[in-house]
């Protein structure tokens, strides 16, 4: 049987927002694990052939990427077992998620 592939949201909950040295909701915390960010520049917009002047702040792009994984470890701790995968992007296409719901007037 075929895997399914869905989008999921990996932005973290309010547990783990939660600073470990005092538990209250820290307001500047980040919405989302520090290690899933992608930064482009100038230099991966011109090998995309993208214009840079389109990205807008709070726009959404779809990409699709291959990644070779360059680490994998696992070890136990008090709460189980412990698994961290580090992965390298190679090759990435990205597309305006905004343009596209314009046109399907979403």
């Amino acid at each position: 049987m075929a895997r399914i592939h869905t989008m999921t949201s990996m932005e973290l909950d309010d547990e783990e927002k939660l600073d470990a040295a005092m538990p209250l909701p820290m307001p500047d915390k980040p919405e989302f694990p520090y290690g899933l960010k992608i930064c482009l520049t100038e230099a991966e917009f011109k090998k995309l052939d993208l214009d840079m002047s389109e990205a807008k702040f709070g726009g959404i792009f779809h990409g699709h990427f291959l990644a070779r994984i360059t680490s994998v470890s696992t070890s136990e701790s008090p709460n189980g077992p412990c698994c961290r995968v580090e992965a390298q992007i190679e090759d990435l296409e990205i597309e305006s998620e905004d343009e596209e719901n314009e046109r399907d007037g979403r």
